[in-house]
C-alpha cells in the first residue's frame, strides 16, 4: 500500500503563484459545472418546475450555513494574525469584504437580505437560523469549519475559491425566482447582491473572489505544506461536491 507523504512547496514567484491560483480556480469552475449545474434541482429551478417546497427546504438549510461561513472568514484574522501583519496590503481588501458581509446595507449586513428573501419564500427567522439542518445537507458547513479549526492557513483560502462559481449560480437563482416563482427583484435581492459581490467589483470594493485569490497567491509565494489527504486541489474542489450534495439532499427530502 502506498504511504501518503506530506508535500512541501517552496515559495513561488508571484507569476508562478498567480498561475497556480488560476489553474485551481478553473478546476473549481469545471467541477461546479459538472456536479452542481447538472443536478435535477438546478435544471428544474432554471426551468421553473422545481416545487416551491424544495426551494424552501434548500433555503432553510442554506440560511443556516451562511452565518457559519461568514464567521469562519472573520476567524482567519484572529487565528492567522501573523499573516495579515506580515502582509499589510492585504488587510484593506480583507476588511472591505468583512464590511460588505457585516455592514452593508447596515449592520449586521447581508443577514438582512438573507432573511428578507427567506421571508418572501414563506420562511420564518426561526426556520432559517435555529432549525437543525438536514444531516445530509450540513457537510459543506462542517468541511469549512474543520479546515478553519484543524487545517493549515492555505487550505481555508483554497476552500473558498468557489465564490465566483456560486456568484454565477446566484444569477440563475435570481432569474428563476423573479421569472417563475413570483418574487420581485427586491425580494430576491439576496441572490442578486451575491451575484454582484462574488463576480464583480462593487461599492468601490473588489469582488469577493479576488480577495481570496490574492491571499492564496501570497501564501504560495511564502511556501506551503500540503497535508496527506488535503491537497490544494482537494480543498478547492470539494466544496462544489458538498454544495451539490446540499441541493441533492433537499431535493430528496421533498420528493
Amino acid at each position: 500500500m502506498a504511504t501518503a507523504v506530506t508535500q512541501a512547496r517552496t515559495g513561488m514567484s508571484a507569476k508562478e503563484a498567480d498561475a497556480l491560483v488560476v489553474d485551481l480556480t478553473k478546476k473549481v469552475y469545471d467541477r461546479w459545472a459538472q456536479v452542481v449545474e447538472t443536478t435535477p434541482f438546478m435544471k428544474e429551478l432554471v426551468a421553473g418546475t422545481l416545487p416551491k417546497k424544495t426551494i424552501q427546504e434548500f433555503y432553510r438549510n442554506w440560511a443556516s450555513f451562511v452565518p457559519t461561513i461568514n464567521s469562519c472568514y472573520t476567524t482567519q484574522f484572529y487565528k492567522h494574525l501573523w499573516f495579515f501583519v506580515s502582509n499589510i496590503d492585504l488587510m484593506k481588501p480583507y476588511t472591505e469584504k468583512v464590511l460588505d458581509e457585516f455592514g452593508h446595507p447596515e449592520p449586521p449586513g447581508h443577514i438582512h437580505i438573507l432573511l428578507s428573501t427567506g421571508h418572501a419564500l414563506g420562511l420564518t427567522n426561526e426556520q432559517m437560523l435555529q432549525t437543525p439542518m438536514l444531516s445530509s445537507a450540513r457537510a459543506l458547513t462542517d468541511f469549512h469549519r474543520t479546515l478553519v479549526n484543524d487545517g493549515l492557513i492555505h487550505e481555508y483560502w483554497c476552500s473558498v475559491l468557489w465564490e465566483r462559481s456560486f456568484g454565477e449560480t446566484c444569477l440563475k437563482w435570481f432569474k428563476a425566482l423573479t421569472t417563475h416563482y413570483g418574487l420581485t427583484p427586491l425580494q430576491a435581492d439576496y441572490f442578486n447582491k451575491h451575484h454582484e459581490a462574488d463576480t464583480m467589483d462593487h461599492l468601490g470594493r473588489e469582488e469577493h473572489s479576488a480577495v481570496s485569490k490574492k491571499a492564496l497567491s501570497r501564501l504560495l509565494q511564502m511556501g506551503v505544506i500540503e497535508r496527506p489527504g488535503y491537497s490544494m486541489e482537494y480543498c478547492a474542489t470539494t466544496p462544489a461536491d458538498l454544495y451539490a450534495e446540499m441541493l441533492n439532499a433537499t431535493y430528496r427530502a421533498t420528493h
